[in-house]
């Protein structure tokens, strides 16, 4: 539990480091999936409905439902499909 609870133990000091970037959008392609039964989807609807402004590089969003917090070990085989799909269609640089 120590790695867990060490990134915990950083977050004031990430809010320090990362002050700069405060509100800055994530540009990189990015992926989101989450479960419809997580109480974070929840928590953080509003979030969530803000992708298009903060991840402008968002290329797909997934809810699996039925699914908890824990999508990778409820949903391994959807979750890696998901995944693995997404990961191909990513344009290669040479």
């Amino acid at each position: 539990m120590t790695g867990a609870l060490n990134r915990y133990r950083n977050m004031d000091r990430d809010w320090q480091d990362l002050a700069d970037f405060a509100g800055a959008p994530v540009t990189q392609p990015s992926l989101f999936i989450g479960g419809g039964l997580d109480a974070s989807t929840t928590w953080l609807a509003d979030a969530i409905e803000a992708h298009p402004a903060t991840l402008p590089g968002l290329t797909a969003s997934h809810i699996l439902d039925g699914c908890g917090h824990f999508l990778q070990q409820e949903r391994p085989a959807e979750t890696n499909r998901l995944l693995t799909d997404w990961l191909a269609g990513l344009p290669r640089h040479r």
